[in-house]
């Protein structure tokens, strides 16, 4: 089998929008490089700020590049009848076929997830990050976030891992797993398209119109692009039987996050992949007097806050120590205790104000009693600061423990446009802007 590893670093932005800034390619036979080539890439657009402080490419290194049009003819040649092989292959995959596509070429090759592989053949390493890996397995690591650092880095780690594999079955089972129809591709490409780079709830359903997958988004179309080019297994089931794709724009995220807890409730034969958001829990194990940061799916107990990952989760702890004066030595029980009135709602009844749908529309959360009353959306002052039109334009809620706990989470670490208290003896004002 023939590999081409590859590694591709971007503009950085809105989805869709990104650019090729660099590309290097190894053509490996299994046993030895046969060919390779790399470059540059003049985007033709500015580079995010992140991009330019972790790749130490600059706009001015680019400006003298090839443009990806001169340079489409080599990546199709040296990777001709390959597996692409790459760490998160996904992004890499996606670039080359968005930048061909703009010169009108449909480009297709299988796929091979170094990462996936990686999880499979060294379960015991701590972290499968490209970089803590080759540390931990002494792969030397050279211009690193440089798309020819981090391909030869990829390289030495695909040759450990053929090497593990030793009947190559899972290698091979990966790769024809990967494979789609021209067929499936098409159909995937087509329900992509049509989704906007928006905030709200995506639902892809079935032949028979049943949801078989809804899942709250900050960009619908990125995290439908992620789960339609994904090789995990739960992801690849999506793409198989997805034959619609419809979506919810919210604008507040929080209400996506509601509104994908109420609907997911009741629906059978979910397909639920590895949650993006809100999957880590801070805990606190009462055997062992600490906090701890958990995947939510592990435990039944309430998570006192949320988190993506657990670097937000340890980050946070250490900075509720330093604020609240905790030390890892202090009683569990006292270190709840002042935790929970950290993050306690500070008044019982509030609203919360935060984007809107679209450009002159907000949005509101209602909280009465210390319980989320509901959501709605308005245009004018007077819909919101009337009692009677706000029940009107409401959607109610159940308010539960997970909306509970979201709802301390997003007070404690994201910015509304207004917190406002109000009580029943005074009618709410909002600030005019």
């Amino acid at each position: 089998m023939e590999y081409a590893i590859l590694d591709i670093e971007a503009t950085g932005g809105q989805v869709g929008t990104e650019k090729i800034i660099d590309i290097y390619i190894y053509r490996f036979n299994g046993v030895e490089v046969e060919d390779q080539f790399g470059s540059m890439v003049n985007p033709q657009r500015s580079i995010d700020f992140y991009v330019q402080k972790l790749t130490g490419i600059t706009e001015k290194m680019v400006r003298s590049a090839p443009k990806f049009h001169e340079l489409a003819k080599r990546i199709i040649e040296i990777t001709e009848d390959c597996v692409l092989v790459g760490h998160g292959v996904d992004f890499d995959y996606r670039m080359l076929r968005q930048e061909f596509k703009e010169l009108g070429y449909d480009y297709q090759r299988k796929t091979l997830d170094s990462l996936d592989l990686s999880q499979k053949l060294l379960p015991e390493m701590e972290s499968h990050s490209l970089g803590k890996l080759c540390k931990a397995l002494g792969i030397p690591m050279r211009s690193r976030h440089t798309a020819e650092g981090d391909t030869r880095a990829t390289l030495d780690l695909f040759k450990l891992l053929l090497e593990k594999d030793k009947d190559k079955n899972i290698i091979n089972s990966f790769a024809i797993h990967n494979t789609h129809t021209r067929q499936q591709i098409s159909k995937l490409i087509k329900l992509e398209e049509q989704l906007p780079a928006k905030t709200g709830v995506y639902y892809c359903l079935d032949e028979n119109k049943e949801i078989i997958h809804l899942a709250a988004s900050k960009n619908i179309k990125q995290d439908v692009n992620e789960v339609f080019t994904s090789t995990k297994k739960t992801e690849k089931r999506i793409q198989t039987m997805v034959e619609h794709v419809n979506f919810e724009l919210t604008g507040s995220f929080l209400i996506a996050l509601f509104k994908e807890y109420n609907e997911s409730d009741g629906l059978k034969n979910l397909l639920k992949p590895k949650p993006k958001h809100m999957s880590y829990g801070l805990y606190a194990d009462l055997e062992k007097n600490e906090l701890q940061i958990l995947p939510t799916h592990v435990t039944k107990d309430k998570a006192l806050l949320l988190f993506n990952n657990k670097r937000k989760g340890f980050k946070t702890i250490e900075q509720l120590y330093k604020k609240l004066k905790i030390s890892s030595e202090t009683p569990i029980k006292e270190q709840l205790k002042k935790i929970r009135e950290e993050i306690k709602l500070k008044h019982k009844n509030l609203i919360l104000i935060d984007k809107g749908r679209e450009k002159n529309e907000k949005s509101f959360i209602e909280i009465i009693d210390e319980k989320i009353a509901g959501y709605g959306y308005y245009t004018f002052y007077n819909q919101i600061e009337n009692d009677e039109i706000r029940d009107n334009i409401r959607v109610d809620l159940v308010s539960n423990g997970r909306h509970d706990v979201l709802l301390k989470t997003f007070l404690q670490f994201h910015h509304f446009v207004h917190v406002i208290p109000f009580s029943e003896n005074e009618p709410i004002k909002l600030p005019k802007k």
